[in-house]
Formats: structure tokens, C-alpha cells, sequence
């Protein structure tokens, strides 16, 4: 069958993992889950990002690229993470458009984050994007797709054109084979491209979906047009949405269906294989629609899976709450100090954080960093002064790492993803304490003992108990510090 040039499909990926690594010593620990390999990252490597890489595949599909995801692949396999940024590149080079997208820098639920955390989150992803990209994103995709407006404006505010979000959060009937304008304060707008939902979850889901790449492109697609803008030969786009870990990690050999299904089946069933970017150059949107806010792709809550809980989850999940209070409470702190302590240092400590990413991943210089956010425009003059403030500096960078949404996400605080969310807040706490000898972790550890796991009945305070020994005077307490055990 020929190409129908009204017809056009794009296959979007979301590709992100946690940082797994421990905040003290930048290792990640065996997993024993993930045998044969050392641990999840080189797992879903091996399975999906290597194989995708190598077949070409994220040159034909819209994607997302976790920031913490990226700087571990870098590292680790750095042809790997070369194969993904040259797809991006080729669609730049060809198209005049790339196809990838930036995230939300920690993965964290921005509905439930502060403004100034929002902003931080943005911000830090378009820095690291435009870092390892060489270019501005056009796109950005939010965690969990959790949206609310002023999410969406701050977006609007740093020129992301568009976002992608599940058909569930249109406030209104809507026609998912084109994008939508939503209208934002101020007079600005951004562009959402809303998945299709049968198909999404029917390739995410159902193992017999995807069997078979052809016949996905024959039979499942043609259901999911609109007959009437076939009718009037007008255009239209299909967009499916997974985790990118789909293809070839959840479901094995996946990473084949994806390649022909892009690179012959969807052609022969009358498809153009395209990108969010591609398509919306030239099919601005041309109707408006008002969200569900707050609003997300995994829970039928608004963001109550990853704030107040719900029953999204099995068991009792009243820990949720306890948790992120926990972290608020600490978030309140190490921001108060931040502010206090950096107020002869810095010209404005909220910008200098918004700036910090670079210089914490080495992409500025120290005299850059210092030029551009110290006070009278460069270092301060006693030596000190310049080392707390750097480790006030980190400290807010481990705080917003302790937000990662997957900590939330599951049915237990008595799981790996809560236990890695503590452990970034201790880190936290560790470098407040160095910089300024006041202790965070008293009132943390009480607040973390009122959230328990309903399978063990442990406490977030036997979770921080449990956290790998660190050496002497890292923490306040530091005699029970050394041996891992706080009083």
C-alpha cells in the first residue's frame, strides 16, 4: 500500500532511569534483582538502550532522555549515549527540527512541587538538554505526565513549544489525532500533543499487541483514525506513548517490532512514520482546550498516587503523606539556611541555584560561576565563605533529588525507591551540617518515624537507620554515624 500523506504515526519513548547511586560515594550498590548484570541500569542497557542504539531506532521516534539516565549512560556506555544524541542530531541536520525532548530535571511531580522548585526543575532540564544536545528543546516531557497550569507556564515563560499528555487530562472531549492549544496566563499558550490511550496501553499491556509489526500497522492503527478527516483527506497524527523501556526490557525482542513496524510496516499500511517536533512545523493547532489540574498519565487521583495516596496502589498508603512531609519539612530548612548563609555570597541564591547544574556536572568554570551569580561579581574573598556556600549549593542539589517521584510511586516505603529518596535527603543534611554545624537530622528522623510500611511495619526513621555507614563528622551524630545506626 502506498504512503496516504494524510495519515501519519509517531511512536513517542520515555526513556529514564533514578539516580541508583549512592549520594556519598557515587556508586550503585549490587542489585540482585537485575542478575546477571550488576544492577537495573545495566540490565535495561543491555535490553533496550543498546539494542534501540544500535538499530537505529531513536532516529525514527520522538523521545525523552532522563538527565539522570543520560549522565550514567555517559559514563557507562558512552557509545551508547553517542548513538542517542547523532539520532537527535540527524533529525536536526534533515529536518531543521530534533526529536528529542527535555524532562523535568529529577523526575519529580511538579503539581506538587513549590514555584521555585518548578522553575529549578525546568530549568535544570533545558540546561541539561541544551548541554548534551547542542541545541534549545522545542519540547519537554513532565514526569508521569503530572501537569497543572503554572507547570505549564513556567514552560511557556523558557519557550518550550509543546508537552505530551494523556487524553484522561483534557477537561473536554477532545479529537487525540491533533494537537491542542492550551491557553495560559499573560497571554501565552503551549501546544499539547495528547496520546492515543486504547493504542498506548494496548502496546504498554498487551503482549499480543505487539507480536506482530505488520499487522499492528494494518489492523490496529486503521482503528484508531478519524473517519471523518479521512474522508476529507485532512491530516492526522497517531501518537503512541510508552516507556521506552518497553522495547525490549518489559517485553523482550520488542525493540524488533519497533524497527519494522518505523521502518516498513507502518509505510506499507499507509502511514508516515514522523516526530512531535516535524509535525507540529507544519500543523500548528487549531483548537483550544482547558486540563484537569492537577492531573496525571498513572493515577486517577489527580497526583494524590504520589502526595495524599490512593488506591492506585495496594495497602495502606497513608505513608505518602508522612514522607513528603518529612521532606518538606527538611526542604523548608535547608532553604531558610541556603538563603541565610549565602546572603554575603551571592547576588540572588535562588538564580545561582537555577545556574548550579552546569558548574555541579563541570560544563562552567568555577571563575564563570563565581562571575556571573557572586556577590560584586566574583569569588568571595575569604576561602571559607567560598566552600560553605558551594556545599549549600549541593545540598540544594540533593534536595531536589529526594523529590524523584519514583519514592512515591509503588505501594511501600519499605521498598528501594523511598529508601533511595531518604538517602539523598540525608546527603542533604550531611552537607548543611559540614557548612554550618546545624543538625537537620534530629527533626527529620522524628518526622520520618510516624511513616510506617503496612507489610513490615518499619519506619522511615529504620530506612535512614539502614542507610550505608558513612565516615566521622559527615553527620551530626557522629559516633552512631560511622556505624550506620543513629540514636
Amino acid at each position: 500500500m502506498k504512503q496516504n500523506l494524510h495519515q501519519f504515526l509517531c511512536l513517542y519513548g520515555h526513556f529514564y532511569q533514578p539516580p541508583r547511586e549512592d549520594p556519598f560515594t557515587g556508586l550503585i550498590a549490587p542489585e540482585y534483582g537485575a542478575a546477571p548484570y550488576e544492577n537495573f541500569n545495566e540490565k535495561i542497557t543491555a535490553e533496550c538502550y543498546r539494542p534501540n542504539a544500535e538499530i537505529g531506532n531513536f532516529e525514527h521516534i520522538s523521545f525523552d532522555f532522563g538527565p539522570t539516565l543520560a549522565a550514567w549512560l555517559e559514563q557507562a556506555h558512552p557509545d551508547v549515549y553517542a548513538k542517542i544524541i547523532e539520532a537527535d542530531r540527524l533529525n536536526l541536520d534533515r529536518y531543521g527540527v530534533g526529536n528529542g525532548l527535555a524532562q523535568a530535571y529529577n523526575h519529580t511531580i511538579l503539581p506538587l512541587a513549590t514555584t521555585r522548585d518548578k522553575r529549578t526543575q525546568i530549568l535544570w532540564g533545558l540546561t541539561d538538554f541544551a548541554h548534551r544536545f547542542g541545541h534549545p528543546a522545542e519540547g519537554m516531557w513532565l514526569a508521569e505526565t503530572a501537569v497543572d497550569i503554572e507547570t505549564l507556564t513556567i514552560l511557556a515563560e523558557q519557550g518550550v513549544r509543546y508537552t505530551v499528555l494523556a487524553p484522561w487530562q483534557a477537561a473536554e472531549p477532545i479529537d487525540s489525532t491533533e494537537p491542542y492549544r492550551v491557553a495560559l496566563p499573560g497571554g501565552r499558550d503551549i501546544t499539547v500533543f495528547f496520546y492515543n490511550g486504547p493504542l498506548s496501553g494496548g502496546v504498554s499491556f498487551d503482549w499480543n499487541v505487539t507480536m506482530n509489526a505488520d499487522a499492528f500497522a494494518s489492523s490496529y492503527l486503521p482503528q484508531h483514525l478519524n473517519q471523518e478527516k479521512s474522508e476529507r483527506n485532512e491530516d492526522q497524527l497517531i501518537v503512541v506513548a510508552t516507556d521506552g523501556e518497553l522495547y525490549g526490557h518489559h517485553q523482550p525482542w520488542r525493540d524488533r517490532f519497533l524497527e519494522h513496524l518505523l521502518r516498513e510496516g507502518a509505510s506499507a499500511a499507509g502511514f508516515s512514520v514522523t516526530t512531535l517536533g516535524r509535525y507540529l512545523a507544519n500543523h500548528q493547532p487549531q483548537r483550544e482546550v482547558t486540563l484537569h489540574v492537577p492531573s496525571a498519565w498513572s493515577c486517577a487521583h489527580g497526583v494524590a498516587r504520589w502526595g495524599a495516596g490512593c488506591d492506585c496502589t495496594e495497602g495502606d498508603a497513608s505513608w505518602k503523606p508522612l514522607l513528603r512531609q518529612a521532606l518538606d519539612h527538611l526542604a523548608v530548612r535547608l532553604n531558610e539556611i541556603f538563603e541565610r548563609e549565602t546572603a554575603e555570597t551571592l547576588y540572588d541564591p535562588w538564580e545561582a541555584r537555577d545556574g548550579y547544574l552546569s558548574y555541579y556536572r563541570g560544563w562552567m568554570s568555577s571563575y564563570d560561576f563565581w562571575t556571573r551569580f557572586g556577590k560584586n561579581d566574583g569569588r568571595p574573598v575569604s576561602k571559607s565563605a567560598e566552600q560553605r556556600t558551594e556545599s549549600l549549593l549541593a545540598a540544594q542539589y540533593f534536595g531536589q533529588q529526594m523529590y524523584t517521584s519514583c519514592g512515591f510511586f509503588f505501594e511501600d516505603i519499605d521498598r528501594i525507591e523511598p529508601h533511595n529518596d531518604i538517602a539523598f535527603a540525608r546527603r542533604a543534611i550531611s552537607l548543611t551540617w559540614q557548612a554550618t554545624n546545624i543538625d537537620l537530622e534530629a527533626d527529620f528522623l522524628r518526622d520520618l518515624a510516624v511513616a510506617h510500611s503496612w507489610r513490615s511495619g518499619q519506619t522511615g526513621a529504620d530506612l535512614y537507620r539502614q542507610l550505608p555507614p558513612v565516615e566521622p563528622g559527615l553527620l551530626p551524630r557522629q559516633s552512631s554515624a560511622a556505624n550506620g545506626q543513629v540514636a
